[in-house]
């Protein structure tokens, strides 16, 4: 019994020596997790962020032609939560292994259908659920910090961009959107059983402006809103806006002007509306029409 005791005794000091042996301290490249809505899809990065630190990167630390993590310790991982186009490829929802191969004037990029790897190890091509390449741009300025990220939204997606030292590769990601909000649009408008918001005509009047269709739909629905809600200076504003798409330069300048005048006396916020409408205000006399 004795003998078992002094057993236990010595695995309990030998697992508190390990214990205390660790010492807490932060990462030198940190997980980073970042949730984006790009289009109506929603995307969840995960990855280490390590730093330049002086040292040369593309071609050296990180050697061309090889495979790489693309980032620091666990591998890096992509979720979609429905199906998108990554530089015109379909990649259905779901998550992913973020790994590419760099080269000076092009990536491969890959997605593998594993991403519970630590980094690259144990990394397997047959488990590859597609590879494709982006070319690779030059920056005039250093990025100190390792990062991805998306840039250059727009109602159908925007750029995932992996940028660090010198360079940066940018990856366009396309969202099947308009058919969901033309959609939403003609149950909640067009073919409404109950009563319509100014919130909804100004989405719906806002939505075909900017995607330059339909636009007399456009103004007779931006009209609506602003007739519900004559104190909503941005609806204004966006009315000015498409009258001068529609050259008609006088109706422009009316609802500038009208926007400016009440973003002026908001108790609240402008919202960025005076500064907005003044712009449009000289573009109008700008476009001598």
């Amino acid at each position: 019994m004795n003998t078992i005791k002094t057993i236990a005794f010595s695995i309990l000091c030998f697992v508190s020596v390990i214990s205390n042996a660790q010492i807490t301290k932060p990462s030198l490249s940190p997980k980073i997790v970042t949730q984006q809505q790009v289009g109506l899809a929603n995307f969840t990065l995960e990855y280490g962020q390590p730093n330049k630190q002086g040292r040369a990167i593309f071609g050296t630390l990180i050697p061309y032609n090889k495979l790489w993590r693309t980032g620091a310790n666990a591998s890096t991982k992509i979720t979609i939560d429905t199906d998108v186009t990554f530089a015109g490829n379909a990649i259905p929802a779901g998550t992913y292994g973020l790994y590419s191969i760099p080269t000076k004037g092009e990536w491969t990029i890959i997605l593998s259908k594993n991403s519970k790897l630590w980094g690259a190890g144990n990394y397997n091509e047959s488990e590859d659920f597609i590879r494709f390449k982006v070319p690779s741009i030059a920056l005039e300025d250093t990025l100190e910090t390792f990062t991805i990220h998306f840039e250059n939204f727009n109602t159908n997606g925007g750029d995932l961009v992996i940028a660090w030292e010198n360079t940066k590769v940018r990856i366009p990601v396309y969202v099947d959107s308009d058919k969901a909000i033309f959609a939403e649009i003609d149950a909640k408008i067009t073919n409404a059983t109950g009563e319509i918001t100014a919130a909804t005509y100004f989405d719906a009047a806002q939505f075909y402006y900017l995607k330059n269709v339909q636009l007399d739909k456009a103004v007779t629905w931006f009209d609506k809103a602003i007739e519900m809600r004559p104190s909503a200076f941005w609806y204004v504003y966006y009315r000015g806006e498409l009258a001068l798409q529609l050259n008609d330069t006088k109706t422009a300048k009316a609802y500038a002007t009208r926007c400016l005048e009440a973003a002026k006396k908001s108790t609240s916020s402008d919202y960025g509306y005076i500064s907005k409408a003044t712009l449009l205000l000289e573009k109008i006399e700008a476009s001598g029409r």
